[in-house]
């Protein structure tokens, strides 16, 4: 049991299960959550707890985003749920109202799903480096579901939402611990839930990998064979393709007698552009983003200005500031619609996906290659950010130039603007010189008023002042004037 400080040292044993039908327990005693959407308004509060949700967003996390389907007084009945759930949690100060929203004062601790998905996360570290460790985490994991579906019962958009993304991840866990069990030798007590999984996903390569492995460590090649042309031949006659490299490389380790690789190494992107060494001006903002992004959870940084802001190089600046604590790759995409961009990064997670496959198929498979992996995933101008959001605990996203509305609730923003007099004069010294720039401060302070103290203008005015070493910063000036540069041309 979890204890969860409320206010003024009162303490309270709560614990909520979100893996099954949702439960509050209190000091081990379950509490009447009251109706189904008395409950959804619960779950929503959960994911995550003590973060604010505003009234909009539970009025469409219960009945949609169609207004046309909403009952009469849509805000008046959310007050009434959150009015029960206060009765029913029974503790004061625990359920906070504030302006325009609700906030559920309780740790992530005292949530099952956090304490679920955290174990997973761990667990699937260690895989390579204590792999039993890792197998009992897992199964101790797994063990916390009561039941197949997550808010079982539950009613509402939001609460499907959570239910899909779960399964996701439930299904990339069990694959992990079958796959441990076999590098651990349990290739017969693996066997038989293979087996189901293959039935039940016909189209998982990484299940018939490991299913072919078992079939062969138990001593029944010639089947396991049989069993891989077959996917072989369906895979060609449906899809026209090949099978994973993984899978034609296992047959081929087994075909020659080899000793195949138990625990493969999924592969780790990297796709960020180079960083820019001469980024000025930034350094409180890089800070802060610095924070969110470490702070654990699956949080996303919006960053947004006008044109010109150098909101892009920040980004990519603080992908780098914080690759460190991504591993498992860093993902980058700064054009195409989402199903093109999901296929290719599911290419690049090791998960080959054809991107004529629906948008809703991609999207599942991107959230099952992510379950247990610490990915950064980084847009750059995406016009439908949200399909490629990750949701896996671990997983981040830096987000730059997406309007405000396309960002989770939760997002983090920071506006980025133009720099400070002092900072655009520290730009134009690195880039030109600073003996240069020094001669001539107030045709200096000229050029960045006609660029709008707007790094990416600046920049591009310094690179032809450094092109043209005859010239004054003065020249540079009369250039500008002269073609009517100023913030609101883009170059």
């Amino acid at each position: 049991m979890y204890r969860i400080d409320v206010f003024e040292g009162w303490a309270v044993g709560l614990d909520f299960s979100l893996l099954g039908p949702l439960r509050a327990r209190c000091d081990g005693r379950e509490l009447d959550l009251g109706r189904p959407q008395q409950r959804a308004v619960l779950a929503t509060l959960l994911i995550p707890p003590g973060q604010l949700v505003s009234t909009d967003r539970l009025v469409e996390d219960l009945w949609g985003a169609d207004d046309t389907r909403w009952p009469k007084d849509p805000v008046g009945q959310i007050g009434t749920h959150i009015h029960r759930l206060r009765r029913a949690l029974g503790t004061p100060g625990l359920l906070v109202g504030t302006a325009g929203g609700y906030r559920l004062e309780a740790p992530r601790t005292a949530v099952d799903l956090f304490r679920y998905e955290g174990a997973v996360a761990e667990a699937i570290a260690l895989r390579h480096q204590d792999p039993l460790r890792a197998r009992e985490s897992l199964a101790r994991a797994l063990g916390s579901w009561e039941g197949q579906r997550a808010l079982d019962g539950v009613p509402g958009a939001f609460a499907e939402r959570v239910r899909e993304r779960l399964a996701a991840g439930r299904f990339a866990a069990v694959k992990a611990l079958l796959g441990l069990d076999l590098a651990l030798g349990r290739h017969a007590e693996a066997l038989d839930p293979l087996a189901g999984l293959v039935a039940s996903y016909p189209q998982d390569e990484e299940v018939h990998r490991l299913h072919l492995l078992a079939l062969h460590r138990c001593g029944r090649t010639a089947e396991a064979l049989a069993g891989y042309e077959a996917l072989r031949e369906r895979l060609d006659g449906e899809l026209g393709l090949e099978p994973a490299p993984a899978l034609v490389e296992l047959a081929e380790q087994i075909r020659r007698g080899e000793t195949p690789v138990l625990l493969r190494r999924l592969p780790r992107p990297c796709q960020l552009p180079p960083d820019i060494p001469d980024l000025v001006g930034r350094a409180a903002q890089v800070r802060e983003a610095e924070r969110a992004l470490r702070a654990g959870g699956t949080p996303v940084l919006g960053l947004s200005g006008p044109a010109g802001c150098g909101a892009s190089a920040l980004a990519v600046h603080v992908a780098h500031a914080v690759q460190d604590a991504f591993p498992d790759g860093q993902l980058y995409a700064s054009a195409g619609g989402p199903g093109a961009v999901l296929a290719g990064f599911l290419r690049a997670l090791g998960d080959r996906a054809d991107s004529s496959a629906g948008l809703d198929e991609l999207a599942a498979r991107y959230r099952a290659a992510l379950a247990g992996r610490r990915v950064l995933v980084l847009l750059d101008g995406v016009a439908e950010p949200g399909p490629l959001l990750p949701a896996a605990p671990g997983c981040a996203a830096v987000v730059a130039g997406a309007e405000p509305g396309a960002l989770p609730e939760d997002a983090v923003r920071l506006a980025v603007g133009p720099l400070e007099p002092h900072d655009a004069y520290e730009l134009l010294a690195r880039i030109v010189g600073a003996e240069r720039v020094r001669r001539e401060p107030e045709a200096v302070a000229e050029v960045a008023a006609l660029c709008g103290h707007l790094p990416v203008l600046l920049r591009t005015a310094a690179e032809r002042l450094a092109a043209r070493p005859r010239w004054t910063v003065a020249d540079l000036v009369s250039w500008l004037a002269l073609r009517g540069d100023g913030p609101g041309r883009t170059q």
